[in-house]
């Protein structure tokens, strides 16, 4: 084998590395990029889940709250004092020893919550 062909052999080589190279860096980029946009929505939902349950938890323990609440501007307020946000189709509707709360949360959610009073 003379100096041409190895020369040649050698950058078709290095030629092949270089293309196996990128299409796994790519691969990989695009699988991480994945996995963090699957943490980030997880993330979410697991704060708003956390969100609706403590609210729900603070009215349980609180239930003269429910009174003291009102819906401005797709906000839920407690005596002016911002309680969640992101609310839509608020209702409460007024039973003999309870009371139901319903409302749409980050235009996702639909929540209904029976409190007893």
């Amino acid at each position: 084998m003379n100096c041409k062909n190895k020369c040649a052999f050698i950058t078709l080589e290095l030629l092949l590395v270089i293309v196996i190279a990128s299409i796994i860096l790519i691969s990989s980029f695009k699988i991480i990029t994945n996995i963090y946009q699957n943490a980030k929505t997880s993330q979410n939902i697991s704060i708003s889940q956390l969100d609706l349950l403590s609210s729900r938890i603070i009215l349980e323990k609180n239930p003269n709250y429910i009174n003291n609440l009102s819906f401005k501007n797709n906000n839920l307020y407690i005596e002016n004092s911002l309680f969640l946000e992101n609310i839509s189709n608020f209702k409460i509707q007024n039973k003999q020893n309870f009371k139901i709360i319903s409302f749409i949360y980050n235009s996702i959610y639909k929540i209904k919550w029976v409190i007893k009073i």
